[in-house]
């Protein structure tokens, strides 16, 4: 495994306003069912506020390693309140929130440091919440269809994944594999146009979103995503 740590490019062009497309659907619907009433939630690497948009009220908070994208996040999320810091060492006390979720986030921090930064999210959560996370998820056809695999961007093997949130402190509740072809086509086409273009693939874009949120959204299981909900134990 690669020691490099994949860095997000921010396009003022592209990453103008929360993205709703279905990733970001399916993320709103699986949380709904964690959060319960949780007073502070913590969205880690948040971005430009994709998810804490769907949310926005009074208790959330966002972070993000860079400034830039938490300028876009301010204008659309007008209840959070959002800061530049990591996961790695959090700017927080003990047992502050309720919730913290990491939307695709876990394989972005440098590479052997996954125990500093779950265990730095169990210390930050209160006594029984709740961690929410998804990540690429590690198959031949996911593996292939990412350019950046062969960078360092890091995708994992659920089963793996549960045992090792497991011995961090946590109670895996349930976990699923979310999308298929057309969600790996899709995220092809968005950085395609973005890094090429610095533009969004409207038209195409579009069509294979559609049969994104069908994956998503199919009983069967996927190939692209991996979801888990978890219990600080």
């Amino acid at each position: 495994m690669t020691n490099k740590t994949i860095k997000t490019r921010w396009d003022p062009k592209v990453d103008n306003k929360p993205d709703n497309g279905p990733r970001f659907k399916f993320t709103r619907n699986f949380a709904s069912n964690y959060l319960g009433k949780a007073a502070r939630i913590l969205d880690v690497g948040c971005g430009i506020g994709s998810y804490i948009h769907l949310i926005d009220r009074d208790g959330c908070f966002g972070i993000e390693l860079e400034s830039e994208p938490l300028k876009t996040a301010k204008k659309y999320c007008m209840k959070a309140d959002f800061a530049v810091a990591s996961v790695l060492n959090l700017p927080f006390r003990n047992e502050t929130f309720d919730t913290v979720v990491m939307w695709e986030v876990i394989e972005h921090v440098p590479a052997g440091t996954e125990t500093q930064a779950l265990s730095e999210v169990h210390r930050t959560l209160g006594g029984c919440g709740t961690l929410l996370l998804s990540t690429p998820n590690k198959h031949i056809i996911s593996n292939i269809m990412d350019p950046a695999y062969l960078l360092g961007h890091r995708h994992y093997d659920a089963k793996k994944l549960v045992k090792f949130i497991t011995e961090i402190g946590f109670s895996v509740k349930y976990h699923t594999i979310r999308g298929s072809l057309a969600t790996l086509v899709g995220v092809n086409i968005f950085y395609f146009y973005k890094h090429v273009f610095h533009k969004k693939g409207m038209r195409v874009q579009k069509f294979f979103d559609q049969r994104s949120e069908r994956e998503f959204n199919s009983t069967k299981d996927g190939i692209a995503n991996i979801y888990i909900a978890a219990k600080k134990a």
